[in-house]
């Protein structure tokens, strides 16, 4: 930890002690027809990474070096322009007035290339997806990862519910592989990791995430989605693809305003967020944002139809007839029924499936800085604070070893509440030597908190205590802290060799990683009275042991080389390689072919050949804890069990022969067409396949039981001090899996009567499937072991969890003051396999969902908003399997936890709260 703010701050240092002057060229973009102010134009200047939008009021201003610069002028719904100005010591006033016309703005990305040419999306080597904050805003989502959830189709983020700290932070993945394999950006520059393992039961189990919605929405200018595997060129957990969020930094003030509701009444949203910038001299701008968001829960729990008092669901004894066992059943649920009905027991509101409350708050300040004729500064701080309450299952009065009677005589519903605390400041200088030299150094230190409280629980092992016993318990903390330094060059010596471009750019970097997990209270964790039977620990979620805490760091060394030359004006060759040695596992060396050959201004193809390397999380390596969870068990339903999560390095790992971590390695191939078929319409489309190797993955639950599998793991748990742990999980290089997907996205801007409007098909299909025969233990037999190794529900996970295609047809239309979108998705299938019975299995079909809103601009500085997300009130399928266990139908199969779940919780495809509506202010000042 000393050493990562060590070399934050000598960073800082060093990065503030530069001053000088600089040449400005500034001006206002407006519509030739109407005069009016144009917010949100995209200007580039070719043959640098030079660039901005224009403000809330149509003004802009760049900071050039002295020469002859081409500048774009592009904006959705208006013929670009390009313009040349010659800058000698003086500062340029250009304003520019944009006509009409039916152009598609084809937004210049800088993801994906270190080269100063200035390309659209449809002319880069790789697919990459441009969404500007106007594209997010349509959405009347509130956070991040959903609105790019309704924007990208290859982009999902699935809120989870019953999942522990994952109900707080949304996995986030592309192309349907893992959270842990895509990497996120900001401003171009590497973004840390979230503290928190996904551990129970969600999308990307035992992967570690990046968490988008830590990011102030009022801050962003754009989002660029590299739909590409790209370790050589970015890092190792790039091999699904590179989301870079680009943050403002213009003049002007901005504020916007959303209230909402689903129609089910309940999950109300709150969010305020505003930007101003500020003028800093003739040097540049300081963009400062705030951005709050209130989000309360929601709930589509069923009634519950299973024992409460009277644990009725008992299975037959020994010697014990079938009429006499149905008799009994029947005599305790009779009883059962009796206790609710005269202590009025609740069975409606026993259990929150849905969102979990969370109120964010964030912070940002970002800037770019001219302080020599060639020398920029630019910084970036984000502040986030979060506070989370989401619940566990319901404690019932039956189940007596897992609560205290005094305190609780009807049960308990117990509640995690998270605290997190996400934090990144990023410091760099950039500028030229020379005769094209271009150089930048930087520094980001960052670190994401995760603290975990239980409130209305109790640890049942202090029973003596009765109703002095503690029904709040602190768990835990768990802490990662990162600090990233880069330097890179690049030059294009395409003049001096006589091609139009060959960039090359080269670079180092230097990578801390710290992980933290502090233990918990005693009593949140600590069974205090093992030979009573009772469950220690604090109910819902255990607190983390002392053996549980560790500090752990590892360092990471890489160095690249990235080459991109038109060879001619139709063929673009891109070359890249990346060497990484990690202090704690070692090196490798991943590498990228890219090319684009231009047939025709209408047609291009494009295809690359990459291998890719993912070395397990730190978190994935160092974390450990017991849990409870709760498991599917034939014609009983959800038991739950204390599990123990053990590291891959431990005694107990050794003692189940589970093998030491090793890389991931995947093998990247794409092959896609981009065309410009109209002046107004472009198309591309990108096959891609994406096979990885030793993929990390936990196992299933090794469970004590009376089989000989549940026998041995009584064993080797017991023999390994593990004696109140009743189910074990690893981390392992399990599986080897094939990606395969198509993305096609077609858009085009049209004249329609007076206005115009924008339309965009999009989607994504997406089939990941696993290879060959897990391997998971170099000891125990297959035969006794192989669907507790990696079992069905697991596969499943990877398989289906996510859906295998979205779809989305978006329309805009603008006139004068008027605009309204239309937005239809289709989300493709999902299924959840059960572990054991086939029976159990879930089959959730496609479903399409319709967002709408219409907007009003009453002034230049005030429009209205009103709108509707799945407007039809679409819910996914309903569980299938809803009988269960009765107390004369004893054997029927439960996979609705006696009906408290009315939709999958397992495999989700758009969420179920159903429909919501929304009101929105936007000013622009």
């Amino acid at each position: 930890m000393k050493r990562i703010y060590f070399f934050g701050w000598l960073s800082l240092f060093y990065l503030l002690t530069v001053a000088a002057y600089a040449q400005n060229v500034r001006g206002h973009v407006t519509d030739l027809e109407t005069g009016e102010s144009l917010p949100g134009v995209t200007i580039a200047v070719a043959n640098t990474t030079t660039g901005t939008t224009t403000d809330a009021k149509g003004n802009y201003s760049l900071s050039l070096t002295n020469g002859t610069h081409q500048i774009q002028f592009s904006f959705v719904g208006y013929n670009n322009q390009i313009r040349e100005v010659s800058i000698n010591n003086n500062d340029i006033t250009l304003n520019i007035v944009l006509a009409p016309g039916t152009q598609t703005l084809t937004d210049v990305v800088i993801v994906g290339s270190r080269s100063t040419q200035i390309r659209s999306n449809v002319e880069t080597v790789a697919p990459i997806d441009v969404i500007s904050v106007r594209e997010l805003q349509t959405t009347g989502q509130i956070e991040p990862g959903q609105m790019m959830n309704m924007v990208a189709p290859s982009f999902n983020s699935s809120r989870q519910t019953l999942a522990d700290g994952t109900d707080h932070i949304d996995p986030a993945t592309l192309r349907g592989l893992g959270p842990d394999q895509v990497l996120v950006l900001l401003n171009g520059k590497r973004r840390h990791n979230q503290a928190l393992l996904n551990l129970n039961g969600t999308v990307g189990r035992g992967s570690v995430g990046t968490d988008l919605n830590t990011i102030p929405v009022a801050g962003i200018e754009r989002i660029e989605v590299l739909r590409e595997g790209a370790a050589s060129q970015y890092g190792s957990d790039a091999i699904a693809g590179v989301i870079n969020v680009v943050m403002k930094k213009d003049t002007g003030t901005t504020a916007n305003l959303h209230l909402g509701q689903f129609y089910e009444g309940d999950g109300s949203n709150a969010q305020v967020g505003v930007y101003h910038g500020i003028k800093a001299g003739n040097l540049g701008v300081i963009g400062i944002a705030a951005d709050v968001r209130l989000r309360e829960a929601t709930n589509r729990a069923g009634r519950y139809t299973g024992p409460v008092y009277q644990n009725w669901n008992v299975s037959q004894l020994p010697n014990e007839s079938q009429e006499g066992w149905l008799n009994r059943r029947q005599t305790l649920y009779n009883q059962d029924q009796a206790l609710i009905n005269q202590n009025n027991f609740n069975l409606e509101n026993n259990l929150l499936v849905g969102n979990s409350a969370v109120d964010n708050f964030n912070g940002m300040l970002n800037g770019r800085l001219k302080v020599a004729p060639k020398t920029e500064v630019y910084f970036t701080g984000i502040l986030n604070y979060r506070k989370g309450m989401g619940a566990g299952f319901y404690r019932y009065p039956y189940q007596t070893n897992q609560l205290i009677p005094e305190i609780f005589p009807n049960g308990f519903l117990p509640e995690i509440h998270s605290t997190i605390w996400d934090r990144s400041g990023l410091v760099g200088i950039s500028g030229e030597w020379g005769k094209g030299w271009r150089w930048d150094l930087s520094n980001v230190i960052g670190g994401n908190y995760f603290r975990f409280d239980v409130e209305n629980s109790v640890n049942a092992s202090q029973y003596e205590l009765g109703a002095n016993a503690p029904t709040t318990f602190y768990a835990g903390t768990l802490k990662f802290n990162q600090n990233t330094s880069d330097f890179g060059v690049s030059k294009d010596f395409g003049q001096a060799i006589g091609l139009q471009s060959f960039n090359v750019a080269a670079g180092l970097s230097y990578r801390l990683d710290n992980y933290q997990i502090l233990a918990g209270e005693e009593a949140s964790y600590r069974n205090f009275n093992p030979a009573s039977g009772r469950a220690g620990g604090a109910q819902v979620f255990p607190g983390y042991q002392p053996a549980n805490a560790v500090n752990e760091n590892r360092n990471v060394f890489a160095g690249y080389l990235d080459i991109e030359t038109d060879i001619t004006d139709k063929l673009l060759l891109n070359a890249a390689g990346r060497y990484e040695d990690y202090s704690d596992f070692g090196g490798n060396l991943a590498g990228k072919l890219s090319a684009r050959y231009k047939f025709a201004e209408f047609f291009s193809l494009r295809g690359t050949l990459s291998n890719g390397f993912r070395a397990p999380s730190i978190h994935q390596r160092y974390f450990s804890a017991i849990s409870t969870v709760f498991i599917s068990v034939p014609n009983q339903g959800l038991q739950p069990r204390q599990q123990g999560t053990f590291r891959n390095d431990g005694p107990v790992a050794a003692a189940f022969g589970i093998p030491s971590l090793k890389a991931e390695k995947s093998t990247n191939y794409s092959l896609g067409i981009t065309s410009q078929l109209l002046p107004n319409m472009t198309l591309t489309i990108d096959a891609y396949r994406i096979d990885i190797k030793d993929r990390i993955v936990l196992t299933g639950q090794f469970q004590r039981g009376t089989s000989a599998a549940g026998q041995q793991t009584a064993a080797l748990l017991d023999a390994a001090g593990q004696t109140d742990v009743q189910a074990a999980i690893f981390f392992t290089n399990a599986v080897n899996t094939r990606t395969e997907g198509l993305d096609v996205v077609l858009s085009g801007d049209y004249p329609l009567g007076q206005g115009t409007i924008n339309l965009t098909l999009a989607g994504n299909l997406n089939k990941t499937e696993v290879q060959g025969e897990p391997k998971v233990s170099e000891t125990l037999p297959t035969e006794v072991f192989g669907n507790v190794l990696f079992n069905r529900q697991e596969r499943g996970r990877l398989e289906w969890a996510q859906p295998r295609s979205k779809f989305t047809l978006g329309g805009t239309y603008r006139l004068n003051n008027f605009s309204s979108n239309l937005r239809v998705t289709r989300f493709g299938e999902v299924k959840a396999l059960d572990p054991n019975t086939p029976q159990l299995d879930e089959d959730f079909s496609p479903k399409t969902i319709t967002d709408l809103s219409v907007s009003y601009r009453f002034t230049k500085w005030l429009q209205f908003t009103i709108g509707g997300n799945n407007i039809f009130d679409v819910y996914p399928d309903k569980l299938a399997v809803t009988q269960y266990p009765t107390a004369t139908n004893p054997t029927s199969l439960d996979n609705s936890s006696f009906d408290r779940f009315v939709y999958g919780r397992a495999a989700t495809q758009f969420g179920f709260n159903g429909g919501y509506y929304y009101g929105s202010l936007a000013f622009n000042f």
